[in-house]
């Protein structure tokens, strides 16, 4: 038994197909384009050398990210790459997510953002069906939710689902690329499931101990509806309490209950109720004046030929397909103005600059001949 589910991880076919698909963005590196160019070879080496407990993982290497928040990140090697990304999708990720609720909507197959945005319009309009714009949403934010994550609650949270010989080399690689006692990278995969593992515990508590009907969850944030203020005063308590164990707590100023007519801040949205039980989706305003600045910044590197105008297009096209899930048409409109604008200005500044260039070039050129004519007077 054990044999047959490790094969799933480090055969050959697994190992095979798991580096086409972390191939995806990184081939430009020269470590990952000599793995995939050679990679028959590559990963039966890899497979014999995990099979023959010779497989030593590389140092990854840690870097700064600073948007949308400073924080530290680590990039692996293309060939831990490869066996971690077999290890998560063929054993770990079936496992772990088989006792998930619906409402957990982050870091899955067939859900997301959208799905997760769709739900609370969802869970909006049945509650105004049974109780208009009455009541109240408790909105919960966990602070620092990896960089607080214990090493001991998140392997724990494996090693309960996992098959022995699965924890173990789940436990290795996170022994050997995290150290201390608590904290994690979010850009590792496997660090992704355990965020979303985590607190299975505490939906199944929300829904079946709290009798909680519209909550939802997008890994540490999640928000639930209720009548009065003192019933969700009462559920954060409970959910208090149970993160407290877990050496989590929640964020005291992200963390507040407030009327649901007042509209919910969810995921770059604002969700709001109209009088007739419509719902309406408003994009958030920083994330507005962020793509504006955004957008200069990369006509001002074309400009410089840094980057070309198709990159700004494709990018300026991607933030308008996220606009387009709100009722955002006469925004889009005045952001459409707002970019054709800015190559306008730009047009109009090569325009100017090629004018003084070629008045500067006439100025010299006239310098030229009256120096000339002096010289031949005398």
């Amino acid at each position: 038994m054990d044999e047959d589910i490790k094969e799933q991880v480090i055969g050959f076919p697994a190992l095979y197909k798991s580096m086409h698909r972390c191939k995806k963005g990184v081939l430009w590196k020269d470590s990952a384009a000599s793995f995939y160019l050679n990679g028959v070879e590559q990963s039966l080496k890899l497979r014999d050398q995990l099979k023959g407990d010779t497989y030593k993982p590389r140092p990854p290497k840690k870097f700064e990210i600073t948007h949308p928040k400073r924080r530290e990140a680590v990039s692996i090697a293309f060939r831990d790459r490869v066996y971690q990304r077999s290890l998560n999708d063929n054993v770990i990720y079936p496992i772990m997510t088989q006792s998930f609720i619906h409402a957990n909507m982050a870091c899955q197959k067939g859900k997301g953002t959208d799905a997760a945005e769709d739900l609370l319009d969802e869970f909006l309009k049945h509650w105004y069906r049974l109780h208009g714009l009455e009541g109240y949403v408790l909105q919960c934010d966990i602070r620092g939710y990896y960089p607080n994550m214990s090493h001991k609650v998140a392997e724990e949270t494996f090693r309960k689902k996992l098959p022995p010989v699965i924890y173990e080399m789940t436990e290795k690689i996170l022994r050997e690329q995290y150290e201390g006692e608590k904290g994690y990278n979010p850009g590792s995969q496997m660090i992704q499931i355990a965020g979303i593992s985590v607190l299975d515990p505490m939906d199944h508590m929300v829904k079946e101990q709290l009798h909680t009907k519209e909550f939802e969850r997008y890994m540490d944030d999640f928000q639930m509806f209720g009548e009065t203020v003192e019933e969700l005063q009462c559920r954060r308590n409970a959910i208090e309490a149970y993160l407290n164990e877990r050496e989590f707590e929640l964020h005291p100023k992200k963390t507040r209950i407030y009327p649901i007519k007042d509209g919910i801040k969810f995921l770059g949205f604002t969700h709001r109720l109209t009088s007739t039980g419509k719902v309406i989706r408003i994009i958030d305003p920083n994330n507005v004046k962020q793509e504006r600045k955004k957008l200069r910044r990369m006509v001002g590197l074309v400009k410089k030929g840094k980057m070309t105008r198709k990159k700004v297009d494709e990018c300026f096209k991607a933030w308008k397909a996220h606009a387009e899930k709100g009722n955002s048409t006469k925004l889009i409109n005045r952001m459409n103005k707002y970019y054709a604008d800015l190559w306008k200005e730009e047009q109009e500044h090569e325009h100017d600059q090629e004018k003084k260039n070629c008045e500067r070039a006439e100025g010299h050129g006239g310098h030229a001949g009256t120096a000339g004519k002096t010289a031949g007077d005398t």
